[in-house]
């Protein structure tokens, strides 16, 4: 599958992002009725999408998952974190992140 197929193929899924402000990346899903048809991240070093269609996975990194990133019908947004700032900036490291509040957003009481 090429990127412009991805685009046609993505166009009518459901997509669904979970934001972690507090590291500013975040994780895409893109479904179609029941089924995840793609899963993406997005960060501020890489991004990455895997779709599967018809029993086959095609991977698109850089650029070309950038391309994808809001392809589909919006059906919400969450967030994964619990420490970071309300605003969300992608790509953006909340400002004196620390290794404790590491470890808080990974294990929390």
């Amino acid at each position: 599958m090429d990127i412009n197929q991805a685009m046609s193929f993505l166009a009518t899924a459901e997509r669904s992002e979970a934001r972690d402000h507090a590291f500013g990346d975040s994780e895409v899903f893109w479904q179609i009725g029941s089924d995840e048809v793609a899963t993406g991240y997005f960060g501020s070093q890489s991004a990455e999408v895997s779709i599967q269609s018809s029993g086959d996975v095609s991977r698109f990194s850089g650029d070309a998952a950038r391309e994808l990133r809001n392809i589909g019908i919006l059906k919400g947004v969450s967030r994964n974190d619990m420490t970071g700032p309300d605003e969300y900036k992608e790509g953006h490291v909340m400002p004196g992140l620390s290794l404790e509040d590491v470890r808080q957003e990974l294990w929390p009481d």
